[in-house]
């Protein structure tokens, strides 16, 4: 998972020292374009521990992220990496809040064990390896029926 601060206009570079400075925190990437804080990555998806790991991390002061929000693009990007189809994560009200009061959009990349047409979706075991460019990618395995009975699986 990935906080970004990034241009408005494509191939525009964010001035880093400055949101640094804003939100009382430096870049994890100092050779990209754009300013950006990374979680560490996990095996299960608990995307709530990685927003409040990542926003822990920054200032908590909403006027300073008014002002970010106006001047530069803000969002944080989520790549999931299922083990099976058919899977899914959730975000607690209060993460939803918390990202929402500072202007910041949510975005996932979703990658899942490729199926022929036609194939019924079914378990497998199959692990999916995650691209080479994939940061704080996050693995999510969870039974259908555990989602239902309202308990979580093992991931």
């Amino acid at each position: 998972m990935t906080l970004r601060v990034m241009a408005k206009v494509r191939g525009e570079s964010v001035d880093k020292k400055e949101v640094a400075r804003l939100l009382r925190c430096p870049s994890d990437q100092e050779k990209l374009r754009h300013w950006s804080l990374d979680a560490p990555a996990t095996a299960e998806a608990d995307l709530d521990s990685q927003v409040d790991f990542i926003l822990s991390r920054v200032t908590g002061d909403l006027s300073v992220w008014k002002k970010i929000t106006e001047e530069y693009r803000v969002d944080l990007f989520c790549g999931l990496l299922l083990e099976r189809s058919n899977r899914g994560v959730t975000l607690a009200p209060k993460t939803m809040t918390e990202l929402g009061t500072r202007g910041i959009q949510i975005g996932f990349d979703i990658y899942a064990p490729e199926t022929e047409p036609n194939q019924a979706l079914e378990p497998t075991s199959t692990a999916v390896t995650p691209p080479a460019s994939a940061s704080g990618v996050l693995r999510r395995d969870e039974d259908a029926g555990d989602r239902a009975s309202g308990t979580r699986g093992s991931p």
